[in-house]
C-alpha cells in the first residue's frame, strides 16, 4: 500500500512541478511536495477525532488531485474498470434491453435487435414486475440492471406485464454477450445515396468492421453520407481505421503530440480504400467529439469529402490508461490526459474548456462534476439530444447517467463562484490552416463544417416534455400492447383526440400552468445570485434572455403552433412501440434539415466539387 501511495504522490507532485524552472535537483520540489502531503496525512490519521477509512481518505485525495487537471483524467476502482471495459469493447453479458423507471417499476424502453430480449418478444413499454420471483416495485434502476446482467449462458426468470394492472407473463431468458453496435442504420436513400448512421453511438472494438460491412452492403450508391452527429467518440484505433476506409493510401489521418515535443506520432492511411472514389458527406454537430472529430477532420483536411452540419464539440485530447493494481486480487487504473490530437492540416482538435474548480460541484453518485462546466454544456446545447451527447463525451458517462444529470434543476447547477463572460462563451479561435488542396480551415478547437446547417430544434417546452419522457409514457398508457389500437390505426396517425389526451396527461404530471411560476421563481433566484456574486454582464444578460425566452414560450405553450411538434413526437413513440427502433430512426430522417442538405450536395455533382475546390480556384 505504501508503495502505491508513494507512486500516487509522486504523480501528484510531478503534476505541480511541470511548470517549475529547472533546478540542480529536479526532484527537490517533488520531495518537498511529498513531505508536505505526508505531514498532513500523518496528522490526520493520528489526531482526527474519529476513526477514518484510509482508503476513502486516499480516494478523496486522488479525486482532488485529478480535479485540478482536466475533466477527462480519472481514477478507476474495480467497478469503474468494468464499466470502462464495457464502454470500449461495446460488449456486456445480459439480455439486450434499455430500461428506465415508470409507475415505480422498470420499463423496457427498447430491446436491441437480435438479442435474447428481442427474441423473447419483449417490447417497448413492457413493465418488468419481478426478477427471479422478487418484486421490482421501487427497485433502484442500478439494482435492476445488475439483476438482469450476469454470466453468459446463465438464465434469468422475469415477469413482464404490458401495462400496470395487467396479468404478467413469465419469461425465462438466457443471458448472452451483448454487442452494442456502432452502426445503427444503413439505408439507400433517394437519388442512389447511401446513408450510414453512427449517430449517438460510440467507436468500440468492431466499429470499422461494421462501417466496412455497411459500405459493402450499398454497392450501387453514387454517394455516401456518414452520420457522426451526437457521437461522443471512443477508441482512437477505430477512428483511424474508419477514416482509412475512405482515404487514399499514404495520406495523414491524425497526429498525436505530447507535452514539450517529447513525442509526436502521425497516423497515415495504409490500406486500399473500399470507398475511395465515392462522393462523401460527413454529418457532425455539437455532440460529435473525439474519435468522431478525428474522422471528420481527416476527411476535411484531405479534401476527401464535404463536412455538413454544425461545429463539433472539440474534445481532442489523448487519455492513457495506467495500471495501478494495488493487490493481486484488486484492480485499479488511472486514466490520464497525456497528449493532444491534431488534424492533418496541423490544427488542434482540442478546445480548451474553463475547468477551474468551483466552490460548489454537482454531486452525481460518487463523482463531483464542475457545476459551471455542466451548466455551460447544457446551455450551449440546442436540444436534449445534444445536451446528452455533450455530457457523455465530456464526463465519459453512459446515456442513463447523462439523463439523470439533465433532471437537475437549472438553479441547482449554480454554485457561488464568480462567472465571467468566458463561462458561457464559445472559445473556438480563428487560426487559419489549409487543406491538401489549399482550402481554408480554422483551428482553435473542434471541426467547423464546410457547409453550416443549423438543426431545427423542438420548442423548449416540447423539449422539456421529451426530457421527462412524457411522450413515451403517454403512448405506453394510451395504446397498450394488448389493445387493438394498432390494428384500427395501421398508419399510426396521431389524432387531435390523442393530442388532447396527451395535454391532459401532462397536466396530471405537474408540468402544466402551475409550473410557470415555479420556473420564473427559479430564474429570479438566479438573477439575485448573479447580482450578489457580481457575475459578468454577459452572464447576467444570458439569464435575462432566458427569462424572456421562457415567458414567450409559456405564452404560446398551449397554442396551435406547438401541435405539429407534439404530433411528431407522439408519432415517433408510436412507431417505436409497434414497428421498432429501426423504423423510428427512419421516421426521424424525414424532417432532418441537415440530412436534406447533405443529400442536396451529393445529388449536385457541380456543387459538391465546388465546395472542395481551392479558394484560389473559386
Amino acid at each position: 500500500m505504501r508503495h502505491f501511495l508513494m507512486g500516487l504522490i509522486f504523480l501528484f507532485a510531478s503534476a505541480n512541478a511541470i511548470q517549475a524552472a529547472p533546478t540542480e535537483d529536479p526532484y527537490a520540489e517533488v520531495n518537498a511536495s511529498w513531505e508536505r502531503f505526508g505531514a498532513v496525512y500523518s496528522r490526520i490519521l493520528e489526531n482526527y477525532y474519529a476513526r477514518l477509512d484510509q482508503r476513502e481518505v486516499m480516494s478523496a485525495a486522488i479525486k482532488g488531485m485529478l480535479g485540478q487537471l482536466d475533466p477527462y483524467s480519472e481514477y478507476y476502482d474495480e467497478e469503474g474498470l468494468r464499466q470502462l471495459r464495457q464502454d470500449t469493447t461495446g460488449k456486456f453479458a445480459g439480455l439486450g434491453i434499455t430500461v428506465a423507471i415508470k409507475d415505480r417499476f422498470p420499463v423496457v424502453i427498447s430491446p436491441i435487435e437480435d438479442t435474447p430480449a428481442f427474441r423473447a418478444g419483449l417490447r417497448p413499454g413492457d413493465l418488468i414486475v419481478a426478477v427471479e420471483g422478487k418484486s421490482t416495485l421501487d427497485m433502484q434502476l442500478e439494482s435492476v440492471v445488475n439483476a438482469l446482467r450476469g454470466e453468459p449462458g446463465t438464465k434469468v426468470a422475469i415477469s413482464v406485464a404490458p401495462h400496470l394492472g395487467a396479468t404478467p407473463r413469465e419469461v425465462e431468458i438466457q443471458r448472452e454477450i451483448i454487442t452494442i453496435r456502432s452502426v445503427v442504420l444503413v439505408e439507400e436513400l433517394q437519388k442512389k445515396i447511401g446513408y450510414i448512421s453512427m449517430r449517438q453511438t460510440r467507436f468500440s472494438e468492431h466499429t470499422s468492421s461494421e462501417v466496412e460491412e455497411a459500405i459493402k452492403s450499398l454497392p450501387r450508391v453514387e454517394g455516401l453520407i456518414l452520420d457522426l452527429r451526437g457521437n461522443p467518440g471512443g477508441l482512437f484505433s477505430q477512428a483511424t481505421q474508419v477514416a482509412d476506409l475512405f482515404l487514399p493510401q499514404g495520406v495523414p489521418i491524425v497526429s498525436i503530440k505530447e507535452r514539450d515535443g517529447r513525442r509526436e506520432e502521425v497516423k497515415y492511411s495504409h490500406r486500399h480504400s473500399i470507398a475511395r472514389n465515392v462522393p462523401l458527406v460527413v454529418l457532425i454537430d455539437e455532440g460529435s467529439a473525439s474519435a468522431s472529430e478525428i474522422v471528420a477532420g481527416a476527411i476535411q483536411d484531405n479534401d476527401r469529402g464535404v463536412v455538413v452540419g454544425a461545429a463539433s464539440f472539440g474534445k481532442g485530447s489523448v487519455q492513457t490508461i495506467f495500471d495501478l493494481r494495488e493487490r493481486e486480487e484488486e484492480a485499479s487504473a488511472l486514466k490520464l490526459t497525456t497528449a493532444l490530437y491534431y488534424a492533418p492540416s496541423g490544427r488542434s482538435i482540442h478546445r480548451e474548456q474553463d475547468i477551474a474548480k468551483p466552490v460548489h460541484s454537482v454531486l452525481f453518485g460518487d463523482r463531483e462534476l464542475p457545476h459551471q462546466l455542466v451548466m455551460d454544456l447544457i446551455l450551449r446545447s440546442e436540444n436534449r439530444a445534444k445536451a446528452l451527447s455533450a455530457l457523455q463525451s465530456h464526463f465519459d458517462m453512459d446515456s442513463e447517467s447523462a439523463e439523470s444529470v439533465l433532471l437537475i434543476r437549472l438553479g441547482d447547477l449554480v454554485g457561488k463562484s464568480k462567472m465571467g463572460a468566458a463561462g458561457l462563451s464559445d472559445s473556438m479561435g480563428n487560426q487559419t490552416y489549409y487543406t491538401q488542396r489549399g482550402r481554408k480551415v480554422f483551428g482553435g478547437g473542434g471541426i467547423r463544417p464546410d457547409i453550416s446547417v443549423e438543426s431545427e430544434p423542438f420548442p423548449p417546452y416540447v423539449q422539456e416534455l421529451e426530457r421527462r419522457r412524457l411522450f413515451f409514457d403517454f403512448v405506453i398508457d394510451y395504446v397498450s400492447a394488448d389493445s387493438s389500437w394498432a390494428e384500427e390505426h395501421p398508419d399510426l396517425t396521431v389524432s387531435d383526440e390523442m393530442v388532447e389526451g396527451f395535454m391532459e396527461f401532462v397536466r396530471t404530471k405537474d408540468i402544466g400552468l402551475d409550473q410557470d411560476q415555479k420556473g420564473l421563481n427559479q430564474i429570479a433566484d438566479l438573477e439575485d445570485l448573479a447580482e450578489k456574486m457580481d457575475w459578468g454582464e454577459a452572464a447576467q444578460e444570458s439569464i435575462q434572455q432566458l427569462r424572456a425566452a421562457v415567458k414567450q414560450e409559456w405564452e404560446r405553450r398551449y397554442s396551435s403552433e406547438l401541435e405539429p411538434y407534439i404530433k411528431s413526437a407522439l408519432r415517433r413513440e408510436l412507431i417505436l412501440r409497434f414497428r421498432g427502433r429501426k423504423a423510428q430512426l427512419l421516421e426521424g430522417l424525414q424532417e432532418d434539415v441537415q440530412l436534406a442538405r447533405a443529400i442536396e450536395v451529393l445529388a449536385d455533382r457541380e456543387q459538391y466539387l465546388g465546395v472542395l475546390a481551392a479558394e484560389e480556384a473559386k
